[in-house]
């Protein structure tokens, strides 16, 4: 029997790490302070969700109720709408669900247990960092941190008063944020309100106020916080797969994984899914002969497959061209570009989704779930 691969953090990045590498005979110890609720949007794609369910026998609930639409909105009033693409999921409940189901698995072992550096004696000589955005990150990856890119969200969850004829998910997206305000409709009458960018802390609380005002005079919504949003940093690279994606530290080789590399989507920073896709090829590069990770496969295949899911070339232009501090008419051209292309968009997204294996590191594959 091998020894068992340590992981550090038991949300997303890392129980699906637990999940694949159980399934290729590596016994897994996962280690997570807590089960907490992430202040994050919450959208999966709709094939993100059916797998959840299908494959793992996860409750989405928002499943049950079908939202029509998807309204990406931008200045001057221009709006596209696109079919329904995915559905919202509280972090906390699939968080909890999650680790339900693996803690049935007879080679996986879940710890609930804060880890520091003075406690690491415990790890595997190889072990998976999925610690996302936390000072235990930062120490271990050093230097690489200053690298980084961050985003910073803010995040409300309340029942909305007024509810519009026709609700939709709607997406906001303005070029001085840098970034984009959302508003994803739950069941019933929940909702969560947000924003998110590549802006100053100061800034983007007073754009939040702004945002409220304007999805309530233009959208018709009534939607009233009583109480300040939750704010989070969300890491963010472009070329993820050119950095390192191992660090050594104490004897141990920390292995990246979900937003400890910033796998966050470039554009509109979802996370959920890249992060379970990082898990997935995590244990793909698993060597049953070594018993080890293979961090060379690691790399390879998570730059084949970003680049077709969450890193592809229309992602990376559309990134780099948001951060240009003087490119004129960003928003009109982000309009035109999701009127030309929103169908090609959407229809990559059910193709490929973000957290799919799609590539065997050497050709496409296509849509790789249930396929070991």
């Amino acid at each position: 029997m091998p020894q068992p691969i340590t992981i550090i953090g038991g949300n997303i990045a890392g129980l699906s790490a637990a999940y694949y590498l159980a399934r290729k005979g590596c016994p897994v110890t996962i280690y997570e302070s807590r089960i907490w609720d992430k202040p994050c949007g919450g959208a999966i794609s709709i094939e993100y969700a059916n797998y959840l369910i299908n494959e793992l026998g996860i409750d989405i609930h928002s499943m049950n109720r079908f939202i029509p639409t998807v309204r990406f909105c931008f200045t001057n009033n221009h709006t596209v709408e696109t079919d329904g693409l995915f559905a919202i999921v509280s972090r906390f409940d699939l968080q909890q669900q999650l680790i339900r189901r693996l803690e049935r698995e007879s080679n996986i072992n879940i710890i609930f247990k804060h880890i520091t550096l003075k406690t690491s004696g415990s790890l595997s000589s190889q072990t998976v960092l999925a610690t996302g955005f936390s000072g235990f990150t930062r120490q271990i990856i050093g230097k690489e941190w200053h690298q980084r890119e961050y985003a910073l969200a803010l995040k409300y969850t309340g029942l909305c008063r007024a509810v519009p004829q026709n609700p939709g998910h709607l997406m906001f997206f303005d070029s001085r944020l840098k970034g984009y305000g959302w508003v994803f409709c739950g069941n019933n009458s929940l909702f969560n309100v947000g924003i998110g960018g590549l802006i100053e802390k100061k800034i983007i609380y007073q754009k939040f106020d702004e945002f409220i005002k304007l999805v309530n005079d233009r959208f018709g919504y009534d939607i009233r916080p009583n109480s300040s949003p939750d704010a989070w940093k969300i890491p963010i690279m472009l070329n993820n797969w050119e950095t390192p994606v191992s660090f050594y530290k104490n004897g141990i080789e920390f292995i990246g994984a979900g937003d400890v590399l910033g796998l966050a989507h470039p554009v509109i920073a979802a996370g959920i899914e890249p992060a379970w896709q990082s898990g997935w090829l995590l244990g793909e590069s698993y060597d049953r002969t070594t018993h080890s990770i293979n961090i060379a496969k690691y790399r390879h295949l998570l730059k084949k497959n970003l680049q077709l899911t969450s890193r592809k070339p229309f992602d990376i232009i559309i990134s780099n061209m948001l951060r240009m501090k003087c490119f004129p008419f960003k928003d009109h051209m982000s309009y035109a570009l999701m009127k030309l292309f929103h169908k090609k968009i959407t229809g990559q997204i059910k193709k490929y989704p973000w957290f799919a294996m799609v590539h065997d590191g050497n050709k496409k594959t296509g849509f790789k779930t249930g396929a070991f």
